[in-house]
C-alpha cells in the first residue's frame, strides 16, 4: 500500500481508502449506530428541550441574519427579502453541517478514548461515527425547513431537489474527511481544536455563506473559488433556487481537496495505528 500510494495519483489512491474505509464501517454498521445514538443523547442530556435545540439554534441565527440583512440593507438580494431568507438558508445549514460535524469528528478519539482502550474498534469508525451524529442533525433540520418553506411559499420544489441527496454525501465526505485528518492531531495535541476552531470562523466568512460569489470583486474572487465549500454551497442554491451552478475552477477546487483530505487522513492514522493508548 505504501509504495502504490506514492506512485498512485490521489484520486486512484483516495477512492481505495474510501472503499476501504466503507468497508470497515459496514462491518461494524451496529456499532457505527450505537455510537450516533449515545452521541445525540450526550449532547442533549439534562436539557428539557432535547433535540429541540439542533432546531432552535439554527433557526434564531436564520432570523438573526435575515432580520440584519434584510431590513439594515434592504437591496443586498435582487429577488428582495424572500429571496435573501431562502438564500441564506442554502448557505447556513451547509455550513453549520459542516462546521459541527468537523468539530465532532475531530474530538472523537478523545471523546471515546475510553471505549477505544477497553475495546478493539478502529479509530477512523468512531470519527466517522461522531461526524454523522452532528452531521444528521443539521441534514434533518435541513429537510424539515425545506419542508416548511415550500408549504409557506418561500420556496418552489422542483425536480432538482432530488439531486440534493448526492449534494449532502459530497457535502458529508467533505466533512468526514477534515474530521478523520484533525482527529489525530487532536488526541496528540488538545490545540488542535482551539486551532481549528479559529480557522472554522474565518472559513465562514471566506465561504460564500452569507453572500453570492457574484458579489465578490474580481481581484479575490479566485481565492473563494479555491475554497471546496464555495463548489458545495453553491450546488445546495443552485439546486434549491435554480441559482446559475458554482464555477468551474470551484467544482474543480473540490472535486482535487476530497481525494487529497482521505489521502492525507489515511496517512496520519497510519502513523497511529494500534497506539492510540499512547495518547489517549
Amino acid at each position: 500500500m505504501a509504495l502504490s500510494a506514492g506512485l498512485d495519483p490521489p484520486g486512484t489512491v483516495g477512492h481505495a481508502l474510501a472503499m476501504a474505509l466503507a468497508r470497515r464501517l459496514v462491518a461494524h454498521r451496529r456499532l457505527v449506530l450505537e455510537l450516533v445514538r449515545r452521541d445525540i443523547r450526550a449532547r442533549f442530556a439534562g436539557a428539557r428541550l432535547g433535540l429541540a435545540w439542533s432546531l432552535l439554534n439554527p433557526v434564531i441565527q436564520l432570523i438573526a441574519y435575515s432580520v440584519v440583512f434584510g431590513m439594515l440593507y434592504p437591496s443586498v438580494h435582487p429577488l428582495g427579502r424572500r429571496g435573501l431568507v431562502a438564500g441564506l438558508f442554502c448557505g447556513l445549514w451547509p455550513w453549520w453541517s459542516f462546521n459541527d460535524g468537523v468539530q465532532r469528528g475531530m474530538s472523537a478519539l478523545v471523546d471515546q478514548a475510553g471505549l477505544l482502550r477497553r475495546l478493539p474498534i478502529p479509530g477512523d469508525v468512531c470519527v466517522v461515527a461522531s461526524t454523522l451524529a452532528a452531521f444528521a442533525l443539521q441534514m434533518a433540520g435541513f429537510v424539515l425547513f425545506l419542508a416548511v418553506f415550500s408549504a409557506s411559499g418561500l420556496l418552489t420544489p422542483h425536480l432538482g431537489w432530488l439531486l440534493l441527496p448526492v449534494a449532502a454525501i459530497v457535502l458529508f465526505a467533505l466533512t468526514a474527511g477534515l474530521g478523520l485528518l484533525l482527529a489525530p492531531f487532536h488526541l496528540a495535541i488538545r490545540d488542535t481544536a482551539h486551532f481549528t476552531s479559529a480557522a472554522l470562523t474565518v472559513g465562514f466568512f471566506v465561504s460564500p455563506v452569507l453572500y453570492g460569489v457574484e458579489m465578490i470583486p474580481e481581484p479575490v474572487r479566485a481565492l473563494i473559488e479555491a475554497n471546496p465549500m464555495t463548489a458545495v454551497i453553491g450546488t445546495f442554491r443552485a439546486l434549491v433556487l435554480g441559482t446559475p451552478w458554482p464555477p468551474t475552477t470551484a467544482l474543480v477546487a473540490l472535486a482535487a481537496t476530497l481525494p487529497l483530505l482521505l489521502v492525507a487522513a489515511g496517512s496520519v492514522f497510519k502513523r497511529i495505528e494500534g497506539r492510540l493508548d499512547e495518547y489517549a
